[in-house]
């Protein structure tokens, strides 16, 4: 069962800032150095200064502690009067190859009782590495603060939590901030008990499926054993407890990237004679797309029935299709919630056994390499920076969740949720002391 509850959450005072918009940041794992410079540069109370602090080593982490007690003596931070719910809403236009088109994602902020993955409430859907664990551990046990949130999404088929969110939610929102990517930040603050109630019921039967925040989970985790009290029953200690975003599976909102595949550093026969060796598998077909609308309409198209991939390759005319044959033997792939699945029959398909591609060399990023943008993947080829492109369909949110609900965990780089949550528009402190505040369910 997945327990969640109220936290008075500690958050920018609206009051002291004309933008709060210049205070917030995307995820600390998505920032490179050129954005990290522009948004300390930006703001001098940016979250950046706290989520992602300068320093030598370890210090780093102590001058994020004392950044923060700073911003809590001077005002700059405040921690709400009331435990309450976070109803936050991201609106935002998504200009695809066929033009653009506008989202509105919901979901809510709360606290989370923690588990390791093993008991199977909260459920992973890829694999972690463990260097950015022991960055994001060093910081949280410093500072005592969760100043981001892990994405997470439920299913809710009928509706039931989204309907009670949506009728404490009628007023205009606490927060409404438009970050410079275009996207606006909406965030209501749900203090009645009734409604909090009614959500914490619905989710409580139900499993929660990481959609990004793998890292952080397990770090949250990882801070439980370290900081909790001594003889204190598990749940007692808001030790024992993490932040998280909860979004509806169902929700139309939501938008999911494919993450087109680029290879290099292969032979040219490998590439050259790889229609023929997948022959097994795939129909090969040869098309005319060649721009962006085409390969995706076409993708989109026939991906409704079957798995499919465009291939490009530098100096080619057209396009190569692979379509999976309906007889083609996916034994090697493992069950069939896994073995349909675009990213599965990918790598167990072409890229391990025709390419030479496998989990070592995926995880090195030794002869792959990724991208969201399929723009960016085909001028790459056309500039002959890769050897070849795999194009191919987002997975859907249904079948990753069928997949982690079996027990399976996906290849890496199989989803992108798009937009990235903001990173400082709701923070939580981290009392072991202090007990939760448990709804009345």
């Amino acid at each position: 069962m997945a327990r969640i509850a109220p936290f008075r959450a500690l958050r920018f005072d609206q009051g002291r800032f004309a933008d709060l918009a210049s205070l917030l940041a995307p995820p600390y794992d998505v920032i490179g150095e050129a954005q990290r410079a522009q948004l300390e540069a930006s703001h001098p109370r940016n979250i950046v200064h706290l989520d992602l602090p300068r320093g030598e080593g370890d210090a780093r982490y102590e001058n994020a502690r004392a950044q923060l007690d700073k911003w809590l003596a001077e005002g700059t931070l405040r921690q709400d009067a009331r435990p309450a719910l976070y109803r936050y809403e991201q609106q935002f236009t998504f200009a695809g190859a066929a033009g653009p088109h506008k989202y509105t994602r919901k979901g809510f902020i709360s606290l989370i009782e923690l588990s390791p993955f093993s008991a199977r409430i909260v459920l992973p859907h890829e694999h972690t590495l463990s260097g950015p664990k022991v960055d994001r551990f060093k910081l949280i046990r410093a500072t005592r603060a969760h100043f981001s949130q892990v994405f997470s999404l439920y299913r809710d088929p009928d509706g039931t939590i989204e309907t009670a969110l949506d009728g404490a939610c009628v007023a205009a929102p606490e927060v409404d901030a438009t970050t410079p990517d275009g996207c606006r930040h909406r965030l209501w603050v749900v203090t009645d008990e009734a409604t909090i109630a009614t959500v914490a019921r619905g989710l409580a039967p139900r499993s929660v499926m990481i959609a990004d925040g793998h890292h952080r989970y397990e770090t949250m985790v990882a801070i439980r054993d370290d900081m909790r009290p001594a003889g204190v029953p598990l749940g007692r200690s808001l030790a024992d407890w993490g932040v998280m975003f909860f979004a509806r599976a169902e929700d139309p909102g939501l938008l999911v990237l494919p993450t087109h595949r680029m290879v290099h550093g292969l032979s040219a026969e490998a590439l050259d004679t790889l229609a023929e060796r997948s022959r097994p598998w795939f129909e090969v077909l040869s098309g005319s797309e060649e721009n962006p609308a085409a390969i995706e309409a076409r993708l989109l198209r026939e991906g409704e029935k079957t798995v499919i991939f465009a291939l490009r390759r530098p100096g080619a005319r057209g396009t190569t299709w692979l379509k999976l044959r309906a007889d083609a033997d996916l034994a090697r792939l493992g069950p069939p919630t896994l073995a349909r699945l675009d990213v599965s029959v990918l790598h167990g398909l072409v890229l391990d056994p025709l390419l030479g591609i496998g989990a070592e060399a995926m995880a090195r990023q030794s002869n792959l390499t990724y991208s969201h943008d399929l723009r960016e993947t085909l001028g790459k080829v056309a500039a002959s920076d890769v050897q070849a492109a795999f194009l191919m369909n987002a997975t859907k949110v249904s079948q990753v969740l069928d997949a982690c609900e079996a027990g399976f965990v996906l290849p890496q780089k199989s989803t992108y949720f798009q937009p990235k949550l903001a990173t400082g528009l709701v923070m939580a402190r981290i009392d072991p002391g202090e007990e939760p505040v448990l709804p009345n369910v």
